[in-house]
């Protein structure tokens, strides 16, 4: 077997069977989908019955990392590409490019992809530090390679590499920060993350997430990169990042709640408002807990 694409869907009805047909029309190589139904509660189980893919059901949201280490778990491929659940291939030989160029970059542990939005937009480049990297006092010149961190949207890892890692961290829940917390788990196993731009993939983006009120959505984002510096920076700098993330969650809260009486509910306004409100009390509650 060639490639394991794992998909980890959560509510993903919408998408999931335009994914799934994505990875069983790719041809020139091996490959298997196997999909985690993260605890769905929509029709995403009866759509996956209907695909000739392996499914694995779990009966609650168990998290983006270790819904893919569940998947990983069934795999047999030489090669693990994690997509997600609201992202499709966008040519039928994308996985056999990906593997020809690994096979001919031994150095390199990991590879993204370009990706594209609805519209057809490239998205942001991979990156080349990690979050606040310039404030925090921990040499990372010496890891291999100039890419950082890509996104877990579209991530092939060779499996002996995923296995070794022991895959992404479980402490990292629901989604956020996982995917630069392995990337930089396996820079320091010394291997380069890799760009393969010539394969693409269309990403929605955002569907799991609730667009109601950006308050949650803030607060587990920050307590996902909160896990992330914990784990890989200096407990000095953890705390010098959140009292700068306090300071301005607190002035930027604080105008954008006072704009947001004049203007029509559940403006732009009142979103930053909910979204500062979120990482400011997220990171005064980190900063109570260790008693600074």
């Amino acid at each position: 077997m060639d490639v394991s694409v794992i998909i980890v869907a959560f509510n993903a009805a919408k998408y999931v069977g335009k994914c799934v047909e994505s990875v069983l029309a790719q041809t020139g190589v091996s490959c298997e989908a196997i999909v985690v139904n993260n605890g769905s509660t929509d029709n995403t189980q009866a759509i996956l019955k209907e695909l000739k893919c392996q499914v694995i059901y779990t009966e609650k949201n168990v998290g983006f990392g270790p819904g893919n280490n569940l998947g990983f778990k069934a795999s047999r491929g030489r090669y693990i590409f994690l997509l997600n659940a609201d992202a499709w291939l966008m040519e039928n030989n994308s996985l056999a490019e990906l593997c020809r160029i690994m096979d001919a970059k031994p150095t390199w542990g990991m590879a993204g992809t370009t990706v594209l939005s609805l519209e057809g937009k490239p998205g942001d480049p991979p990156a080349t530090e990690y979050p606040a990297q310039r404030h925090v006092h921990r040499d990372f010149s010496k890891l291999p390679g100039t890419i950082a961190w890509i996104l877990g949207a579209s991530m092939f890892v060779r499996r002996e590499l995923y296995e070794k890692l022991g895959g992404f961290d479980p402490d990292f829940f629901p989604i956020y920060s996982e995917e630069t917390d392995l990337c930089l788990r396996l820079r320091e196993l010394g291997f380069e993350i890799g760009l393969i731009p010539e394969v693409a993939v269309t990403h929605v983006g955002g569907s799991s997430e609730d667009p109601r009120d950006p308050y949650e959505v803030s607060k587990r984002k920050l307590r996902g990169l909160l896990k992330f510096r914990q784990k890989h920076y200096p407990p000095d700098d953890c705390v010098f990042l959140a009292k700068r993330d306090l300071r301005r969650a607190w002035l930027r809260m604080f105008w954008n709640g006072f704009l947001a009486r004049w203007q029509a509910p559940r403006s732009k306004t009142w979103q930053k408002y909910r979204q500062y409100h979120g990482i400011w009390q997220v990171s005064r509650e980190y900063l109570a807990s260790i008693g600074r």
